[in-house]
């Protein structure tokens, strides 16, 4: 009879530690779909035309949402599909990458890429082009080559780290080589 209650015990003591924490789940996926909101407010204008009370609230609610998720970070660290499920995952991910804070972006980078490796959510291409970002916003040259920008009607890659191995790198994130791409995004700009 013991064993049966202990083992009842363990199921559950193991069944309560697996499911998903709905609150922080429901919590991360207010705030990214806050943040969208926000950024489909400003994409309405052109950049130079964004009225200022509106740019005030899209940096006030960055630097809120930053502030949130660093204090959930600290309680939960990284969060994975066994705490917040996919969904939650990609929140965090969204949050993070358009975060105001550079240092936060630069810390959390080596979580994502591990939460990329260990299959939590995060898809590849979506890691290369916050690490190349993030690079690009710290002086350095990106590693991926996933930022390009058009100019005189031609795509610029910023400058690449290790160009003669962009491509392996690139094929390991599951993209297309960068003259694919470049072809991709001559397509799309000339649109």
């Amino acid at each position: 009879m013991r064993f049966i209650v202990y083992m009842a015990l363990m199921f559950y003591s193991f069944s309560a530690l697996s499911k998903v924490d709905n609150v922080l789940q429901s919590q991360l996926v207010k705030m990214a779909e806050q943040k969208q909101q926000v950024h489909q407010s400003l994409d309405k204008y052109d950049s130079g035309s964004v009225p200022s009370a509106l740019q005030f609230l899209a940096s006030e609610i960055d630097d809120l949402h930053t502030q949130t998720l660093k204090e959930m970070l600290t309680l939960h660290g990284w969060p994975n599909k066994t705490l917040v499920g996919e969904k939650g995952i990609q929140a965090a991910f969204l949050l993070v990458r358009h975060s105001n804070d550079l240092a936060f972006q630069q810390d959390m980078l080596p979580l994502i890429i591990q939460s990329y490796l260990d299959k939590d959510g995060i898809a590849g291409q979506d890691v290369a082009q916050f690490t190349d970002k993030v690079s690009i916003k710290l002086g350095k040259k990106q590693v991926f080559g996933t930022q390009a920008e058009w100019v005189d009607g031609q795509v610029l890659f910023a400058p690449i780290k290790n160009e003669e191995s962009v491509n392996l790198l690139r094929a390991q994130m599951g993209m297309s080589s960068l003259a694919e791409y470049k072809k991709t995004l001559e397509t799309f700009y000339d649109l």
